[in-house]
């Protein structure tokens, strides 16, 4: 059982803002700033949100003109997950996943970004297997097959 005395100098700690009684400093005095508006933050967010990944993967399917079934067979991705995909607005994939749908939708670069970063992820240039990736995108290479030959020919895991 922890003593009461130490519970107390812990409370006298908080209360002088984290320095010890009887030390030979005193406490750092820290601004107090005002909070955003909520309502500030609710327009910014208004204004800036981007569509959701599974929002923009279906307009991007739709424009394509492709079936949902040659999209995810093209990805190399199982029904039942596209199936989830689909149905969960929220649900955010892997990175492989994201990046064998660009493929499948023979995705630009802009376009493949945008999809990407709506998932949370992105192609960095720190990566080399990334640089692969978008390498093949730039070059219009979507054969998923074929990126895969890539990637391994440098060393890298394959999609």
């Amino acid at each position: 059982m922890i003593a009461r005395e130490f519970l107390l100098e812990c409370e006298r700690y908080i209360k002088n803002g984290g320095v010890l009684s009887g030390a030979a400093f005193t406490p750092v005095k820290i601004p107090v700033h005002e909070l955003i508006d909520p309502t500030e933050a609710g327009a910014y967010i208004d204004v800036n949100r981007e569509q959701l990944f599974v929002q923009q993967l279906l307009t991007l399917i739709d424009k394509s003109g492709k079936k949902d079934s040659k999209v995810y067979k093209s990805a190399g991705i199982d029904r039942r997950l596209f199936s989830k995909i689909r149905s969960d607005m929220l649900y955010t994939p892997s990175k492989k996943t994201v990046i064998a749908l660009c493929l499948a939708l023979e995705l630009s670069r802009a376009e493949a970004d945008s999809l990407l970063s709506s998932a949370g992820y992105s192609l960095s240039r720190a990566s080399d297997s990334d640089l692969v990736i978008a390498f093949c995108i730039e070059r219009r290479e979507y054969n998923i097959f074929e990126v895969n030959e890539v990637l391994d020919h440098f060393g890298f895991e394959t999609l």
